[in-house]
């Protein structure tokens, strides 16, 4: 789809209004929203907010196609480091670098390593065991994990790892960015 204008008749379309629906719904002419489907004519953004309102759809919902892309793979061999891991702890990015709405990280965690600070920053943060076994402190608890257990912290916290396992360990970590880490 490349345009708002054919993103606009799509949408019509799918929800089987006719122009002078939208133009009653929206205060806008037919002729208007007609040459505006076609690439004619642009529109406002106040003009856009009351098409966006007719349909009940958030107004970015006429740019989120074009601007992101419906999928993108990152390959393994494509994973990041991520600066900042501890002596036997290692953290690889699984998005791309201009993410920054959203954090997935592996992490790995050798034999007999341990790490005294957070794994990440912020709050909301799951934390899915892949495989081996670690333990966790969380708030002067200490929580045994194996593969398959998942933490999911709602709150800031220090949340400290440990594996004093024999096989290295597997965490994928995900979170919305809420800030800067």
């Amino acid at each position: 789809m490349g345009t708002l204008g054919a993103r606009l008749r799509q949408l019509r379309r799918e929800r089987g209004c006719t122009l002078q629906e939208v133009s009653d719904g929206s205060k806008l002419t037919p002729s208007f929203l007609s040459r505006l489907e076609r690439g004619i004519v642009n529109i406002s953004v106040g003009n856009l907010r009351k098409v966006a309102a007719f349909f009940d759809v958030p107004i970015t919902y006429f740019f989120t196609e074009d601007l992101v892309p419906q999928g993108i793979v990152v390959r393994a061999e494509q994973a990041r480091p991520e600066p900042g891991s501890s002596v036997g702890v290692q953290r690889c990015s699984l998005l791309p670098q201009d993410e920054d709405l959203f954090a997935a990280e592996l992490i790995f965690i050798a034999p007999d390593a341990s790490t005294q600070q957070s794994l990440f920053e912020g709050s909301r943060v799951l934390f899915y065991t892949l495989s081996g076994r670690v333990r966790c402190h969380i708030a002067g608890r200490e929580i045994h994990l194996q593969a398959g257990d998942a933490v999911y912290q709602r709150r800031p916290s220090e949340l400290c790892w440990s594996n004093p396992n024999p096989q290295q360990a597997v965490l994928l970590a995900a979170s919305l960015r809420t800030e800067e880490r």
